[in-house]
């Protein structure tokens, strides 16, 4: 856990998963009365609640974003389990192509992690109760939430991939998951956000 003294109040970043290990990714911030989680992945090399982020640390009720950043499964693959099996309250946002290709991979994981398994994390029902909770947001919209703004940037990386900025009186974090700055055929580079961030 890092804290950051920003004039009177403390910013604090606290990893839940993808600490000194791939998979799980899932990050903490908090700042005055607000939280945000970033991403909320599964670790690959784990079975059932063994992969998933030390969720023990926190309340998940208390969180009002849950941000992610692109489809694959050590970044996404926990959000069905988050939304159908604690008390979040809050919103979580993704890009309209990471939602779209999330459902896919998000289907497959079921049929491939299910087979005659009844302690699955989660199924094809918490799947698609859990769709119409997740909202899209387009690169470079501003959404404002419980007083946080965030923006998606293009991340490179996949498709729909992005970085969040989000501001919370006037303290400015970015965060990414994997990016990649080199344009191909298909996908355009990772840019860089117009506004400074305080904490990347």
């Amino acid at each position: 856990m890092e804290e950051i003294q920003i004039g009177d109040d403390i910013l604090t970043i606290m990893p839940l998963g993808a600490g000194q290990e791939v998979g799980r990714s899932a990050i903490i911030v908090k700042y005055r009365k607000h939280t945000i989680m970033l991403d909320c992945g599964i670790h690959p090399g784990y079975m059932e609640t063994a992969g998933l982020p030390f969720f023990d640390a926190i309340d998940p009720e208390e969180i009002d974003l849950l941000l992610i950043t692109h489809f694959h499964i050590d970044h996404c693959a926990a959000v069905p389990w988050f939304l159908t099996q604690t008390n979040f309250h809050g919103k979580c946002y993704m890009t309209t192509l990471t939602k779209t290709i999330f459902k896919i991979l998000i289907q497959d994981y079921v049929r491939v992690s299910s087979g005659n398994n009844d302690q699955s994390l989660f199924n094809k029902v918490d799947l698609d109760y859990c769709l119409p909770l997740i909202q899209e947001a387009n690169f470079r919209q501003v959404i404002t939430y419980n007083g946080i703004k965030i923006t998606c940037y293009r991340a490179g990386h996949v498709l729909g991939a992005c970085m969040w900025m989000i501001d919370i009186d006037g303290v400015r974090v970015l965060y990414t998951g994997d990016f990649s700055l080199e344009n191909e055929r298909h996908l355009k580079g990772a840019e860089i956000p117009p506004i400074t961030p305080d904490v990347l």
